[in-house]
């Protein structure tokens, strides 16, 4: 008795009895292909990019441009040689350019991201300059003119502006000597506005 043909048999009963879609395959015909196609949430799904696409011009829109004046009375800077903070009175003033988004329709709240480019004003002595420069021999501190420049973060919430911000400073005497030559500082500040 040969084993095999049996087998074989068995097999195919069993698979022409199972529920359709279970192990057999289907001939697909052009119509059952284009009825396949249609059944595709096509319609969908170019109703979802195009409602994306309008979100994204909505917020584009949403985004102005705005500038204005920029005073920052302090920097915090980090000292090398002990890894520490230090709080440091070079005033900088400027103008800024930036792009500005608002954050609530109810409320005249605003989020700025400004590009800030100013004169800084160096206060430079023999702690904070190479053994080649002294400001005097007094040892008094000293101010040089600098250039600024920084960006950040400025929330504007009604009349109350928080701000913080980061940039680097270029000393246009001493250079080099100057211990925070091209060094990163930050700052942040509070304001309020006394128009509205």
């Amino acid at each position: 008795m040969n084993y095999s043909h049996i087998f074989i048999t068995v097999t195919g009963l069993s698979a022409a009895m199972l529920p359709e879609g279970w192990g057999q395959t289907n001939k697909a015909t052009p119509d059952t292909l284009a009825q396949e196609c249609s059944q595709t949430p096509v319609k969908d799904s170019l109703a979802k990019a195009n409602a994306a696409a309008e979100d994204n011009k909505k917020s584009l829109k949403a985004l102005k441009i705005t500038g204005g004046q920029l005073t920052i009375p302090f920097k915090i800077r980090r000292k090398q040689e002990n890894q520490t903070f230090r709080l440091t009175t070079d005033v900088t003033l400027g103008a800024y350019v930036g792009l500005s988004k608002k954050l609530s329709t109810a409320k005249d709240y605003h989020l700025t991201i400004p590009v800030t480019a100013g004169v800084t004003f160096v206060n430079i002595n023999n702690n904070n300059t190479t053994l080649e420069f002294a400001a005097n021999d007094d040892g008094e501190t000293d101010v040089v003119p600098g250039l600024t420049w920084s960006t950040g973060l400025i929330l504007q919430l009604e009349e109350y502006n928080l701000g913080f911000i980061v940039g680097k400073d270029y000393a246009s005497e001493v250079g080099d000597q100057w211990l925070y030559h091209r060094h990163w500082w930050w700052s942040f500040g509070l304001g309020y506005s006394f128009t509205k």
